[in-house]
């Protein structure tokens, strides 16, 4: 008699033996740690929560998401996404500096040229916490680049090896009374998005994507 098992399961369970999903399955932000998609029934529960997810709220819903989304430069779909996620609209934006502000880092700042839309986007943040998290540069490039940005920084820091960035970022936002649940990192490289992950930030975005939405 046939097995009554779900596609694939047999072929899931020999990957697992035993161990736990994250060592057969990437985890990253956001993943709730739920059943892989490797099966067919797992990619059909997805395709099914995916749809009722995206059913349309409530017009008053909308345009709460719609202002919000405004106040921290993001798209509707970007916050739905995140609201998703981790269940909250986020309350600050932390920003790498090398790719993310400036195309690269100069050895002068007389030399620094903000990426095109940055100061503007920047400028009109009015809501959400601003912090700068740099990788290593000089400070006075550092200085020099939250300057050209004309906005209101609420506080940087500074530190090249990945460790110890992600603790000067997780205890920068303490010390500001924010979590890292609450925080979006904008960045422009794998380091960024890797520290993001270990500080178990709210959402990781691309440079290229958040600088890119219209206000």
């Amino acid at each position: 008699m046939r097995s009554a098992s779900r596609p694939g399961s047999a072929k899931m369970a020999a990957r697992l033996r035993g161990r736990p999903l994250a060592a057969v399955v990437p985890i990253g932000i956001g993943h709730n740690n739920g059943p892989p998609m490797a099966t067919r029934w797992g990619l059909h529960c997805w395709r099914r929560a995916q749809a009722k997810v995206w059913q349309t709220p409530s017009p008053e819903v909308v345009k709460l998401r719609l202002r919000r989304a405004a106040e921290l430069g993001l798209t509707y779909r970007q916050l739905a996404l995140i609201l998703m996620d981790v269940g909250r609209t986020p309350t600050a934006i932390t920003l790498a500096v090398s790719g993310t502000l400036v195309h690269s880092v100069q050895d002068s700042a007389a030399e620094i040229r903000l990426l095109p839309t940055v100061a503007d986007r920047l400028a009109a943040l009015i809501k959400p916490k601003v912090f700068i998290v740099a990788g290593g540069e000089r400070a006075e490039v550092v200085d020099a680049i939250i300057a050209a940005t004309g906005a209101r920084i609420d506080g940087e820091c500074n530190a090249a090896d990945h460790e110890s960035r992600v603790a000067a970022m997780v205890a920068l936002l303490a010390a500001h009374g924010v979590s890292p649940r609450s925080t979006i990192m904008i960045g422009a490289s794998d380091a960024d998005r890797a520290c993001a992950d270990r500080a178990s930030c709210a959402a990781y975005l691309p440079a290229s994507a958040y600088f890119s939405n219209r206000p």
